[in-house]
């Protein structure tokens, strides 16, 4: 059923594991089992809101009103900003955040249907079988906010896809900083000359009339279902051959027959609704001096996952792009640390420990952006543990097979595990938020932790297993 822009909070459930029976469950807006939430709390420009939110069953459920409707007037008061959602507590391990089609409920079950079918199997099973796939779709994210509302292109839906069969409770933190100046964002088209990867140049972005403050975070959002950002090589263009052509063996077109239900609009349809979940339709980057604070050789695509474009729009596609306030950053901190070794490393006590106690004192509500400036390594939020850390480096493995650098990948002389961590890197993801509260950097370390994930045996061209992390500390203290 087609319900706008603005959701009802309804979702679809799916009731076990791969092409299920469907049933349709809701995350109902008012007061009930399903989900709850608090008062939204204010400091400054800043605005932070608890939901609670209890999926009956496994499944993608659309959470647009529940999100708005949590921060309130506080929301429909804001001309321009940014609201970062964040999932935390146990539950989160089996839960991820992601934005696609607010209409046909089919494409929520082709989707939970298509990540069961990426991922496969987990070694272990049981409870990682969804934390696997919570931290590959990811649990944290970014929307800019424009007159009032989430800025959601017309077709585009909040999802809460839950990965666990029967209820399990998810808290979400949602955070609103209000920008308080309507020249700080700034909607546009660009360019998509045809399906693939394309680098966006700085030139080629809408520029919010406002100047970039001297430090602080710029979001980019995409307003569309079947195209994504990310961030990855700006040097050699075989990269992103690569990427789009690793993108097509995740999700094969051969799925619109063989499993899609959402097929109305050709085979490249609901393989590209897949692909803009698996990527992300936001990019946060660290502002220094000015201006983008990205790696040597870091620069952001536009992904354009179909053969003709969007619903009605050929190859252009809308974007966002945001420029925070200059008072919103406390303090931006650059770190180093040594990955080791391949695979998952712990990094929340290296970002814990990067502030000093002042300044987290002056955060009562914030949160701090960590930005790694490599293309084949990532950062993301996942359950904590070794069996977690063996058993999601071994799906990423299976994901992306460094076969692939024999069979046809083009960027391949930094050896095979170089452009199957490029590939990696963008599922994963080169930023995430994480919500402060009362000055705490909150992680719930008894069950999450924050990971550098190593895509490369001997780390990054230059560096070694050493990667660099930007991480930005932004907003206000109650008593300000």
């Amino acid at each position: 059923e087609a319900c706008g822009r603005v959701d009802c909070a309804r979702g679809v459930g799916v009731g076990g594991r791969r092409m299920a029976t469907t049933t349709a469950m809701a995350l109902a807006a008012s007061s009930s089992s399903s989900s709850s939430s608090s008062a939204p709390e204010t400091a400054g420009a800043w605005t932070r809101a608890a939901l609670t939110l209890a999926p009956k069953a496994r499944g993608a459920y659309i959470m647009t009103t529940r999100v708005e409707r949590a921060l309130g007037e506080a929301l429909r008061r804001c001309h321009t900003g940014v609201v970062v959602v964040t999932l935390r507590g146990s539950g989160a391990n089996g839960c991820a955040l992601t934005v696609n089609e607010n209409a046909d409920p089919d494409v929520r079950l082709d989707l939970m249907d298509a990540i069961d079918a990426i991922v496969g199997d987990v070694d272990g099973g049981g409870a990682l079988d969804g934390a696997v796939r919570s931290m590959l779709v990811g649990t944290s994210l970014a929307v800019p906010v424009l007159g009032g509302s989430l800025a959601l292109g017309t077709w585009q839906g909040l999802y809460l896809c839950a990965f666990i069969d029967g209820e399990s409770a998810c808290e979400c933190v949602v955070t609103l900083q209000d920008y308080g100046d309507d020249a700080r964002a700034r909607r546009g088209a660009i360019p998509a000359p045809g399906r693939g990867c394309h680098l966006v140049s700085a030139a080629q972005l809408p520029t919010p009339k406002c100047a970039a403050p001297k430090t602080g975070v710029a979001t980019i959002f995409i307003q569309h279902t079947s195209a994504s950002l990310t961030i990855n090589e700006n040097a050699d263009p075989t990269v992103r051959v690569d990427l789009e052509n690793a993108m097509n063996r995740i999700v094969p077109e051969s799925w619109h027959e063989t499993m899609f239900r959402h097929v109305e609009e050709g085979p490249d349809d609901m393989s590209a609704h897949v692909k803009a979940t698996l990527i992300t339709p936001s990019v946060r980057v660290p502002i220094s001096n000015g201006g983008f604070a990205m790696g040597t050789w870091q620069g952001v695509y536009l992904n354009e996952h179909r053969s003709v474009g969007g619903m009605g729009r050929g190859h252009t596609r809308d974007v966002v792009v945001a420029f925070d306030a200059p008072t919103s950053t406390v303090a931006q901190k650059t770190i180093h640390v040594s990955a080791g070794k391949r695979g998952l490393q712990d990094i929340t006590g290296a970002i814990k420990g990067a502030f000093d106690a002042d300044e987290l004192r002056a955060v009562d509500i914030g949160t701090v952006h960590c930005f790694i400036k490599h293309t084949s390594a990532s950062i993301s939020l996942g359950a904590a543990g070794e069996d977690f850390e063996d058993a999601f480096e071994s799906a990423l493995n299976r994901i992306v097979p460094e076969t692939w650098n024999d069979e046809f990948f083009k960027h391949t002389y930094e050896g095979p595990d170089d452009m199957p961590g490029h590939v990696k890197s963008t599922l994963v993801g080169a930023s995430v938020d994480l919500p402060v509260i009362d000055g705490e950097i909150v992680v719930d370390e008894e069950c999450r932790r924050v990971y550098l994930c190593e895509h490369r045996n001997v780390g990054g061209f230059g560096c070694g297993l050493t990667r660099s992390l930007t991480l930005t500390l932004q907003g206000a203290s109650r008593d300000a």
